[in-house]
């Protein structure tokens, strides 16, 4: 007998275990055939055989076997960093978007605090799955995405649905490089980023220039900081430039690669003829992980922006000042849900909350910069 109301999710489970067909037929006392058949969603097992599949590989029945909805969406998934590329637990939780007309998924983070879009049905390929939405679609397609690494993106994006009905932003937390990376697939509306003179030589309007050269480009600020090194309340081991972390007890909150606090300290250390891969310690995720793990004692000191050091009560030595700035192709930007979400930069609740953050100087947030296709 076979359902196709029924999707079987025998043949994922077996496999993380290891386990050939053969062997899991010999386990619940069927043929091979009957599991295929099953893997296959040609046969439904009885009451019996669905628990003994459940007892050999470990899991509930509800693992092995879903009811298909009518309101499943196909979406886009988008790659998780690389640090994060394998499956956590609780990552079947998404935030959904339609962005140019094609839904597009981000796995969120086992964080209770964090509200759902949709949950991972069931995979398709390694970069598309079918989506089961815990929000109405007219809903979701409000949803504009903005990634980036300045944690008063949070702020914004939660601005965006307090103040209009019709309109929702969800931050996507990834460094500069990603972000654009992010946009150049089309998985996001919007890049944040930040590249400082020290760092590449460029500024963040170049940068965007030469990713983009044969498309029309917004380029927003919405914030200047400065960036620098977060560092134990009071400094308790005298650190005050990008040298002294080359003494050989120190340790650094690392970055990735692709992250401008990364780059900006590469730029540094290239200066005094070394390179970042002397260094050694634990990684952050971001500017809010490097505070973290410096005033926790697992860091002595790592790169990120002002506002965090003050957050967490620790020092901070600057070393350059940078825009952060809104990356937005100009075919979005003329879009209802990326329109409301660019006109909250004028919104004088945000600017009033804004200005009362430290670390932030939001005098010139909204200054627009238009990049003409080459």
């Amino acid at each position: 007998m076979s359902d196709a109301g029924l999707i079987s999710d025998v043949r994922p489970q077996r496999e993380r275990l290891g386990l050939s067909q053969q062997a899991l037929a010999d386990l619940v006392g069927v043929s091979r055939q009957a599991i295929i058949a099953i893997e296959a969603g040609r046969q439904v097992p009885s009451t019996s055989l669905g628990l003994r599949l459940g007892r050999a590989l470990r899991c509930g029945v509800e693992d092995l076997f879903k009811l298909k909805s009518d309101q499943g969406l196909t979406a886009r998934l988008a790659p998780p960093p690389e640090r994060h590329a394998a499956r956590r637990p609780g990552d079947a939780r998404v935030a959904l978007a339609e962005v140019n007309g094609r839904w597009v998924a981000h796995r969120l983070p086992p964080d209770p605090t964090l509200s759902a879009d949709g949950v991972l049905a069931r995979a398709i390929t390694d970069r598309t799955a079918v989506v089961l939405p815990l929000d109405a679609t007219e809903r979701l397609r409000q949803n504009v995405l903005v990634s980036g690494c300045a944690p008063i993106l949070g702020a914004l994006a939660q601005r965006v649905g307090r103040r209009r009905a019709d309109g929702r932003a969800t931050w996507v937390p990834a460094g500069s490089l990603r972000s654009l990376d992010l946009l150049a697939e089309g998985l996001v509306h919007v890049a944040g980023v930040h590249f400082s003179e020290a760092a590449a030589g460029e500024d963040n309007v170049e940068a965007v220039r030469r990713r983009f050269p044969k498309e029309r480009m917004l380029v927003v600020n919405l914030t200047r900081w400065r960036q620098g090194l977060v560092v134990a309340a009071d400094n308790p081991l005298d650190i005050r430039s990008a040298a002294e972390i080359l003494r050989p007890s120190i340790r650094l909150a690392m970055r990735e690669e692709g992250a401008a606090a990364h780059k900006l300290l590469a730029a540094l250390l290239a200066r005094e003829g070394a390179t970042s891969r002397v260094l050694g310690g634990p990684f952050a995720a971001g500017h809010a992980e490097v505070a973290q793990l410096v005033r926790s004692g697992a860091a002595d000191v790592g790169v990120a922006i002002e506002s965090v050091a003050i957050a967490a009560g620790l020092d901070f030595v600057p070393l350059t000042e940078e825009r952060f700035d809104l990356v937005v192709p100009a075919t979005f930007a003329d879009t209802a849900p990326v329109a409301r979400f660019m006109e909250t930069l004028d919104d004088a609740a945000f600017r009033a909350e804004a200005a009362e953050l430290p670390g932030y100087d939001v005098r010139i947030s909204g200054h627009v910069t238009t990049l003409e296709a080459a």
